[in-house]
């Protein structure tokens, strides 16, 4: 098979499929899709099943399909757009981070959810790319040093008002009216919690705040939550390889109720980030089930502190430690930006293959 460009030398080499967006909101160059795997009835036949596809989320995200061609507007009924494929080679990215040419690994994210249990997202959020742990498809490397953020926190350091709809940030110079911020998760105080997905900014109050068009809460709060996320103008891009291989499994970001508790929902396969900035009144657990598969990976790293209490990663059938011999029934105590986990599915147990700042236990 001839690879080559069949176009100028500038160009990128793209492996380009037509499929059938299924949503109804507009879609961005560069923003990741993933295959509807379960579209129809499940005892049946059906081809839509790998040219239907959805942005991502915690159910299709070990069936990556591309990233848009181009951007294509909101459409009550869906529609048919190109993707560029993995594989492809030089193609452009949607971000929600810097780049450095030829550095590190970006992976796409799903859309986020914030209860325990609940979709309380807007679902708009998913499949920009950040940076990420698993090679194979869904990761790219970047090929383009990009500045695409004006303002971020990762640490939980950003407050939202109870009512959602002003935002205090570190500085706001270089953003205005219509520009994007883009919540990944963020507190929940019991009465009120962020609600992750893009948001308008209305307008520029001050160095510090905006006021958002639509309100990113659930329900107004007790008082105002701390929250995770970024910000930019426009659609910032950049040039990127998309990988091949195995399914990289994408990127979440974990919601936190500050009450703690069991069971709190994680996506299977791929990296979890556990948005931080909380007080935490218990233990907030996450009750890691068994893999699927001998080779399945999973990793939890945590983005910012907790204070009173921890997240725990709790393995519902006990796993070995990092040694290869002592059993493994939890890993605790993440509680600082950078604590993490990384395990792989050996096809009886989880096995830990590394941590930092957490504890085996």
């Amino acid at each position: 098979m001839d690879a080559s460009v069949n176009a100028y030398t500038k160009s990128p080499n793209a492996i380009t499929e037509w499929v059938k967006y299924e949503g109804t909101d507009a879609l961005f160059e560069g923003e990741a899709v993933c295959y509807n795997t379960d579209y129809g009835t499940a005892t049946a036949v059906d081809g839509r099943r790998h040219n239907h596809v959805e942005r991502p989320t915690t159910s299709n995200n070990m069936a990556f399909a591309g990233v848009a061609a181009r951007n294509y507007p909101a459409s009550s009924t869906g529609q048919f757009i190109e993707i560029y494929c993995p594989g492809s080679k030089g193609v452009n990215i949607a971000l929600g981070v810097n780049t450095v040419i030829g550095t590190g690994l970006l992976s796409f994210t799903v859309c986020g959810k914030n209860d325990v249990g609940t979709d309380g997202g807007n679902g708009s959020d998913g499949g920009r790319f950040y940076t990420g742990t698993y090679k194979g498809r869904g990761s790219a490397i970047p090929r383009q040093t990009k500045t695409a953020l004006i303002e971020a926190s990762m640490v939980g350091a950003w407050s939202l008002s109870a009512d959602g709809l002003t935002l205090t940030m570190a500085d706001t110079t270089g953003l205005s009216a219509g520009d994007t911020v883009v919540l990944l998760g963020g507190a929940d105080d019991g009465t009120g919690s962020v609600k992750p997905g893009k948001y308008t900014i209305s307008s520029v109050t001050n160095g510090t705040v905006v006021v958002l068009t639509a309100a990113a809460v659930d329900t107004t709060a007790a008082g105002a939550l701390t929250c995770t996320g970024y910000a930019y103008t426009g659609n910032p891009v950049c040039q990127a390889d998309l990988l091949t291989g195995d399914e990289c499994g994408g990127i979440e970001f974990i919601n936190l109720p500050n009450a703690g508790g069991d069971n709190q929902p994680y996506m299977v396969g791929g990296l979890s980030y556990v948005c931080g900035g909380l007080t935490l009144a218990a233990d907030a657990e996450s009750e890691l089930a068994q893999g699927s598969l001998p080779g399945d990976r999973k990793a939890f790293i945590c983005l910012g502190t907790m204070t009173t209490s921890d997240f725990v990663v709790d393995l519902v059938s006990a796993g070995l430690q990092i040694d290869g011999s002592t059993a493994l029934a939890e890993i605790n105590a993440f509680d600082a930006a950078n604590d993490a986990c990384y395990l792989v599915f050996n096809g009886a147990k989880w096995h830990c293959l590394d941590v930092a700042g957490a504890t085996q236990a």
